[in-house]
């Protein structure tokens, strides 16, 4: 069976408007998705580059070159490091503790400083550093 011709165009459907679209929603999202993954660091630790956080409640624990510990200046002894700590974080469970250590101390005694400071319940610890200056050029 033949079909007849009736002279009325046959209906077609027209992808190339629904195309269009898709490449610009395509492109659309990859122009903006380097802005939406936002994963980079504030902190460039190889340079030692830090900000100061004024505007958080810290506990500064410092330990001099020669091995003399001070808790917000107040000087105590290795023993009494953790039981003064727990005590502060006790009080200011919020808070958060800077170590400021002198760079010629052996790594192993800010490995023990930092892990004494950690067994008192310090929620989040920090390591304190000196903002590198930058050299002018001429």
């Amino acid at each position: 069976m033949r079909r007849m011709h009736t002279g009325l165009p046959e209906p077609k459907t027209d992808v190339v408007p629904i195309i269009n679209v898709a490449l610009v929603v395509v492109l659309t999202l990859m122009v903006i998705s380097p802005f939406l993954n936002n994963s980079e660091s504030a902190v460039d630790l190889p340079d030692a580059a830090a900000t100061e956080t004024e505007d958080q409640d810290k506990i500064e624990v410092v330990l001099t070159r020669e091995g003399a510990i001070a808790v917000d200046e107040l000087p105590v002894t290795q023993a009494e490091l953790e039981p003064t700590l727990s005590a502060i974080f006790a009080r200011r469970p919020s808070s958060m503790a800077v170590i400021k250590a002198d760079e010629g101390i052996a790594y192993g005694d800010i490995e023990l400083l930092l892990a004494a400071v950690q067994h008192a319940g310090a929620p989040r610890i920090a390591l304190a550093t000196e903002q590198k200056k930058v050299e002018a050029t001429p």
